[in-house]
């Protein structure tokens, strides 16, 4: 025995390893008799959680006019460039930048009397080959004119003619005036400037009808039609009410969009061209439900929509967001009517089972609105 004792503690390692494997065989057993005592159903209470609770609001949908927002800017419905049609220098200006015209209101006056007595001189001359003709004509009548000479002076009358006509245009044409009602926006002459045939006058724009331009995609042009309503807001917050009146038969080649355009009444010309404009053009009507943007929320893949609640289980639904207004966000894909999540949808997925508290709709509107502040 003392010879074994001896051995052993020759080599400490054996020491250390029997005493490791009695600690393991110890803590073992400790671990199955403590398992013998647990009561089973002890443990399954022990791991099951409390239902979330979550407030959720009943909602009904409404019928509405699905809408799509489009970004443009107002333009006016037509623009000209008045140009001088004479040679002439500027005698009279009546009117000033930003004025108002009507159409066939005098703009301004170019000297003209070098046309007038030239037109004075023009009509005598016409007169003197009227009465040549008709002198060559009683002569060949009697045989003492030849054609020739017959066909030279009505060659005369024609020549004579056309420098009368010449000379009038000239003279009128020293008198400018508006072609149609609008603004003139812009004025490049003053009394004494000198004009030749093609120089600038000023820029005419006609703003009554106001024209919204925009561009549609081509998934929403198909929607649209002509004489629509359409509703425009503008960057005052002015709100303006037009017609559709042109749809694009050929798309941008850049962008493949469709140009619109919407005819808004201007009578008063209060409302301006180059202003930014969201313009709301109405489609087909559609079921939707009106809830504060608050409500939805993102799913696990990170689709948009709102979680309801259907047999007392979480539900993720996709919307479609039909329109926005000032009240809220209307949303189809949800039937007729939806127990919609209103507090509580961020601490849920779809599948789990929560605990429902019901509030009415209005009341659900204002809670999700107080969650949000």
């Amino acid at each position: 025995m003392s010879t074994a004792m001896t051995k052993i503690r020759q080599q400490p390692a054996w020491i250390a390893l029997a005493i490791v494997v009695l600690l393991v065989l110890w803590v073992g057993s400790g671990m199955l008799f403590a398992e013998d005592k647990v009561n089973p159903n002890q443990v399954e209470k022990h791991h099951i959680s409390p239902l979330v609770k979550v407030t959720v609001g009943r909602f009904n949908a409404s019928e509405v006019n699905r809408e799509i927002t489009l970004y443009g800017r107002t333009e006016p419905d037509r623009i000209a460039t008045l140009r001088a049609e004479v040679k002439g220098m500027v005698e009279e200006v009546f009117v000033r930048e930003g004025q108002f015209v009507t159409q066939g209101q005098k703009l301004l006056r170019l000297e003209n009397t070098d046309a007038v007595n030239r037109l004075a001189s023009a009509r005598s001359m016409l007169k003197q080959r009227e009465i040549e003709l008709d002198g060559a004509k009683s002569l060949g009548k009697q045989g003492y004119q030849s054609q020739a000479n017959l066909a030279q002076a009505t060659a005369y009358l024609e020549a004579a003619k056309a420098d009368v006509k010449i000379l009038e245009f000239a003279v009128a044409k020293a008198l400018i005036t508006a072609p149609f009602d609008g603004v003139i926006n812009e004025r490049f002459v003053e009394v004494g400037d000198l004009l030749k045939d093609g120089d600038q006058i000023a820029t005419l724009v006609d703003l009554d009808p106001l024209v919204i331009a925009a561009n549609v995609t081509q998934g929403n042009v198909a929607g649209l039609q002509l004489e629509q309503a359409a509703t425009g807001r503008m960057v005052s917050g002015a709100i303006l009410q037009g017609k559709v009146r042109y749809i694009s038969s050929v798309s941008d080649v850049g962008t493949n969009t469709f140009r619109v355009e919407v005819a808004v009444p201007n009578s008063a010309q209060k409302q301006l061209a180059g202003m930014s404009t969201e313009l709301a053009l109405p489609l087909q009507k559609a079921w939707a439900i009106r809830i504060t943007p608050s409500v939805m929320a993102l799913d696990e893949q990170g689709n948009l929509g709102v979680k309801t609640v259907v047999n007392e289980h979480v539900k993720f639904v996709p919307i479609d967001i039909v329109k926005s207004d000032s009240q809220g966000v209307w949303l189809s894909g949800m039937g007729q009517q939806a127990d919609i999540i209103t507090l509580g949808h961020g601490f849920v997925r779809d599948g789990d089972k929560v605990e429902v508290a019901y509030v009415d709709e209005k009341n659900a509107d204002n809670n999700a609105s107080q969650a949000v502040q």
